[in-house]
């Protein structure tokens, strides 16, 4: 067994080890950092230790176990950084920039991903890439799969939009054959719903 590859999987896709630390995430309307989003049904919210090359303001949460299913929020993106961070100088991740096209942002995403695991460790295709309106921001939504060496089959679902020069993104991914399905319904709600929180 590679086990590189192993570590890689496993961090990426936020395998915690233990429950220690998950606290419930109740239906109805959270915040995350400057973003709103509505939940239908109550989730784990993963503590920060299970997810590493995720932002601080970010939050990862999950129905069934990190390795199976994973709904990732990370707000607040500025312009000319990545969508996660990496200390490694030779896994330097892909930027983002405020004038990016949609089309651009959906290969952000790819790219992101797969210099996450490693050039040529990862097969990752997006699709139906379509426009959606997140309260009053434009953005895109579309479909992602991610084929990795030693770990399950992804399927999954991202939103994205810009606001104040910022990127604001969310994905889900669930374990082919059973967990995508399980619950793609109530993870493409919950990233459809996504909005910037009011200003007081």
């Amino acid at each position: 067994m590679n086990k590189r590859i192993l570590f890689l999987a496993t961090t990426f896709f936020m395998l915690g080890g233990c429950v220690t630390g998950y606290t419930l995430v109740e239906p109805g309307q959270h915040s995350i950092d400057t973003m709103t989003v509505n939940a239908s049904s109550g989730w784990n919210l993963a503590p920060g230790y299970a997810a590493p090359g995720k932002r601080k303001n970010a939050q990862v949460w999950t129905q069934d176990g990190l390795l199976l299913d994973r709904l990732v929020f990370v707000p607040a993106i500025p312009d000319g950084e990545s969508i996660l961070l990496s200390s490694a100088k030779d896994a330097a991740m892909p930027v983002f920039h405020k004038s990016m096209l949609a089309n651009e942002l959906e290969e952000l995403v790819e790219s992101t991903i797969v210099k996450y695991f490693g050039e040529g460790q990862a097969a990752v295709n997006t699709s139906k890439l379509r426009p959606h309106r997140f309260g009053q921001h434009s953005g895109v939504m579309f479909d992602i799969s991610a084929v990795v060496s030693e770990s399950p089959t992804y399927n999954g679902v991202v939103g994205a939009f810009i606001a104040n020069d910022e990127l604001y993104i969310m994905w889900y991914f669930g374990a082919e054959p059973y967990y995508y399905d399980k619950h793609l319904a109530d993870a493409e709600a919950i990233i459809s719903s996504a909005t910037l929180a009011a200003l007081n």
